[in-house]
């Protein structure tokens, strides 16, 4: 059978095949670049399929019954009021919650005659402002709640009021 094949048409049928299958490779794989070089324009395709573009996904947007558009100087929200906060409003820091927890604990002393215990109380709670006594001045602390230590059943000497952050 080989006898009867001859070179020439064995050369033809080596270039066909060899050149049908780098067509098919060029086309299969490479259709853009081969489009550009032989200026052919490729069939545009939409993102979406033509049965999805047939009818619209979504209504057209309308406002709710009883809405509609006002001017920005027809809006009227409330009379304005001052809030009490201006620049110089400082935000409240350790000395604050220690003078705070103090008034309580004098509070808690008004019906209570015991000095030696309201004393160590209070050294006690402010042994627990020590990491902030770089931030507390403790003479002016103390000097603030002199006016609400009148409340107390006895008298408080100024050499009695705590003088340190220790305990």
């Amino acid at each position: 059978m080989l006898n009867s094949i001859s070179w020439l048409q064995y050369i033809a049928a080596v270039i066909l095949l060899t050149t049908s299958w780098y067509a098919y490779i060029g086309l299969r794989y490479f259709q853009p670049e081969l489009s550009r070089f032989l200026r052919i324009k490729p069939k545009s395709s939409g993102a979406l399929p033509e049965v999805a573009t047939a009818q619209p996904v979504m209504a057209v947007a309308r406002p709710e019954p009883g809405t509609n558009l006002a001017e920005p100087d027809e809006l009227v929200f409330s009379i304005s009021a001052a809030d009490g906060i201006s620049d110089q409003t400082l935000p409240q820091g350790p000395a604050d919650d220690l003078l705070a927890e103090a008034e309580t604990l004098i509070s808690a002393f008004t019906d209570n005659n015991d000095k030696p215990g309201f004393l160590s109380l209070l050294r006690v709670l402010i042994s627990k402002y020590e990491v902030f006594a770089d931030e507390i001045s403790l003479p002016q602390l103390i000097s603030a709640l002199q006016l609400p230590a009148k409340k107390l059943p006895f008298i408080i000497q100024a050499n009695e009021w705590p003088q340190t952050f220790t305990a």
